[in-house]
């Protein structure tokens, strides 16, 4: 059942995906994972084809880095105002050094290549670890 306050703090975080956890699923999570956090901040004009994202970049992305997992989330306007981010992907590793592995494959290079193909948008990239 969620609460009032979990629910307020669900629609405060943010605006596209979000998951809400109650205190009680947080202290159940799994154990910590690693992450590369790859976010696309829009800008005026800015072009993002997301169908070859999902359908061409993610699949390169996903062979090469060999993530144990990928969550695409789409930023969606707020009102009037557009999307701040136009999109983030969260690779997932099984550890640091399957991260550290992932970047050190001389193919990642066709990866950062084929991202001319689907944006003009320099990323931010992120390494991060679930808590």
């Amino acid at each position: 059942m969620i609460n009032r306050r979990n629910f307020n703090m669900a629609a405060v975080a943010g605006l596209g995906a979000v998951t809400a956890l109650s205190s009680e699923s947080a202290q159940a999570a799994a154990k910590s994972t690693t992450s590369l956090n790859v976010i696309y901040p829009n800008h005026e004009g800015a072009k993002f084809d997301k169908q070859y994202y999902k359908d061409k970049h993610i699949p390169l992305a996903m062979k090469v880095m060999k993530a144990t997992r990928v969550t695409l989330i789409e930023g969606l306007p707020n009102g009037d105002a557009p999307p701040a981010i136009v999109m983030i992907a969260y690779f997932e590793f099984a550890s640091p050094d399957a991260l550290k592995a992932a970047m050190a494959d001389p193919a990642i290079g066709d990866v950062r290549a084929d991202v001319a193909n689907v944006t003009d948008i320099k990323p931010t990239v992120m390494v991060g670890k679930t808590l």
